[in-house]
């Protein structure tokens, strides 16, 4: 299994207890590498057009190691993407993002929208310090009991069910944009979670 984190520009909440001590992969996201640095992480690769990271950090990074790919600042992609396509290509299965937590909310719904797009068979995890956005295609989660949960539609959903939480439902259509699966608390340590076609984020508060 070939996990990789990526650390992305923005504000960065998420704190190293909630992270694995290994992976495979480091991806600093330009500016995104500062926080590698205060997480104790040495980056694999830094990526991006390089207009926020600190020369420093760069210059840091690139002696310790890290492959550097460097893109114009007008290219047609996100960062985000670019460090996703090349997770791809690195055959990730799972993949952890940290930082992108920026106020600006234009870069915010971007980076959920790129997220989502792009996961199929990957397993993708947004990390802040107050909650998990997890992309996924699996049935089975693990949770802490008592806990706050979210399931977010990003299309209709067709015949999804839960269970293991307070308000369990089976074999619901669910069309895109509604609330009906929002604020649920789970009632055991595991979630299921199935449906028949459909994609969605599920939000869990730490």
């Amino acid at each position: 299994m070939t996990n990789i984190l990526i650390s992305l520009n923005g504000n960065c909440s998420a704190e190293r207890t909630q992270l694995l001590e290994d992976y495979n992969l480091v991806f600093g996201v330009d500016g995104g590498t500062e926080y590698l640095y205060k997480l104790f992480f040495q980056p694999t690769h830094i990526i991006g057009d390089f207009d926020s990271i600190n020369e420093n950090t760069k210059s840091r990074a690139i002696r310790d190691g890290a492959k550097k790919l460097a893109f114009n600042s007008e290219k047609d992609q996100t960062d985000l993407e670019i460090a996703l396509e090349e997770a791809k290509k690195n055959n990730a299965d799972c993949i952890t993002i940290i930082g992108g937590e920026g106020k600006e909310l234009d870069h915010l719904f971007s980076n959920l929208l790129n997220i989502s797009s792009f996961n199929e068979d990957e397993a993708i995890k947004w990390i802040t310090k107050d909650e998990n956005i997890i992309f996924s295609n699996q049935e089975k989660y693990n949770i802490v009991q008592g806990s706050t949960f979210s399931i977010l539609p990003l299309s209709d959903l067709k015949n999804i069910t839960i269970k293991g939480s307070k308000w369990d439902i089976e074999n619901l259509d669910i069309p895109y944009g509604s609330s009906r699966t929002l604020r649920n608390v789970a009632m055991s340590s595991q979630l299921t979670i199935t449906l028949e076609k459909g994609r969605y984020c599920l939000i869990i508060k730490n």
